[in-house]
């Protein structure tokens, strides 16, 4: 009986310090971090401090001329901001109008990048943390087009995920609707942000979105509008003696940066 009990009382032990082990491993930090205001050109930045330019870019048989892109002043999603915001004459949303020369498969991307004009070159807008959800308001117009994100890995693998209508989940990726609505996406547990070695952070990138015409639909002078780009996310990082040494900036002091060739 005695052995009977040390044993039940080692197995407890043992129990409670594995609990103590790994519980480390499903802590959580979760913030809501905006990632892109869309209050203007440049107004964000990338994690090197170069601001963000977004792009649009049409499929093969968009019209001459188009797709187009502006920022719309003093504008807003009244659920959002509400109808009087303190700040009204700072806010902006993104614009997008595209005509397409025929029915079908047309899509029309939304793309971050740095520069302008001939000199602007696409780059992945970095994602801080171990992204649990992406969280988009968008301005439909009734228009039988879906909408979807593209991410890449820090193996450069790339996905795909289709946004969906907060109060309407039965038609993922669908924009058919009229005004605003905020749309989100969760980000699957097999896309991988993280790796057993030091400095184990590796973040996701969206690399853009893409709106896709539905092949019934009418294609002449289509306009949506973009805003707040923010997403959920867990930056909990667990200390360690030396744990400054796993720093971003850190790691480009003492190493250079890799994207300068440092």
């Amino acid at each position: 009986m005695r052995r009977g009990c040390l044993l039940i009382s080692g197995l407890l032990v043992f129990t409670l310090s594995t609990g103590f082990l790994f519980a480390d491993e499903k802590t959580l930090k979760l913030e809501a971090v905006v990632v892109e205001s869309f209050d203007g050109p440049g107004v964000s930045t990338f994690a090197d401090g170069s601001a963000v330019n977004w792009q649009v870019q049409g499929s093969k048989f968009s019209t001459e001329g188009y797709p187009r892109m502006t920022y719309v002043p003093n504008t807003w999603p009244d659920d959002l901001f509400g109808p009087n915001p303190e700040n009204a004459e700072e806010l902006q949303v993104l614009g997008i109008n595209t005509k397409y020369d025929r029915m079908g498969y047309n899509q029309v991307e939304i793309v971050p990048g740095v520069g302008e004009g001939d000199d602007w070159v696409a780059k992945p807008l970095d994602l801080p943390g171990r992204v649990r959800m992406v969280d988009l308001w968008v301005w439909g117009s009734n228009y039988n087009y879906s909408i979807e994100a593209h991410f890449i890995d820090y193996e450069g693998l790339s996905f795909r995920l289709d946004l969906i209508q907060s109060d309407n989940k039965r038609v993922p990726g669908s924009i058919k609707f009229v005004g605003w609505k905020n749309m989100y996406l969760d980000i699957p547990s097999y896309i991988r942000q993280s790796v057993v070695y030091k400095p184990e952070y590796r973040g996701l990138r969206l690399t853009k979105f893409v709106i896709h015409t539905h092949p019934s639909e009418n294609v002449n002078d289509f306009y949506v509008y973009l805003d707040n780009l923010k997403i959920i996310t867990d930056k909990h990082e667990t200390f360690y003696d030396g744990f400054g040494l796993t720093s971003p900036d850190r790691i480009a002091e003492i190493w250079g940066s890799e994207e300068a060739g440092e």
